[in-house]
């Protein structure tokens, strides 16, 4: 199963060799995110993409750099960049009739924050009110 990774450095001198590795290595699977900051499409784990690029714990040419497996994505971002990760490591099915492709749209990222919202706040109101219901037991 293919998997995304995210490789970054923050030392900038690192830049120009470690975008050389990811050329050489992932020609066809690698999109670049920022200054430092790369996306990797691989079959392999982070530790066999850090070591086929050269991020070693120990002897690293690539100090200040990381890669981190990404297990799920969700978000808005440019089309072209969610339209490569869909293309190189296609979403699982959705899970439920209200799932769908409409992850993009700002209408359904709105809906969720509300209804999260609103959820959160059904909780803290229990858990306060479990809270004073203990409070005067103690007093009693």
């Amino acid at each position: 199963m293919v998997k995304l990774f995210i490789v970054a450095t923050y030392q900038a001198e690192n830049d120009a060799s470690l975008e050389h590795a990811i050329v050489s290595n992932y020609p066809d699977r690698h999109y670049p995110i920022g200054r430092g900051q790369w996306m990797i499409a691989a079959k392999e784990t982070a530790t066999e993409v850090a070591r086929t690029l050269g991020i070693l714990p120990d002897r690293s040419p690539f100090g200040g750099s990381y890669v981190v497996c990404v297990d799920e994505y969700f978000g808005r971002t440019r089309g072209e960049m969610g339209d490569w990760m869909d293309a190189k490591a296609p979403r699982p099915a959705p899970r439920s009739q209200n799932a769908s492709k409409s992850w993009k749209t700002r209408d359904t990222l709105v809906s969720f924050s509300k209804r999260l919202a609103s959820d959160l706040l059904i909780v803290l109101g229990v858990a306060i009110a479990s809270m004073i219901v203990v409070h005067f037991l103690k007093i009693k």
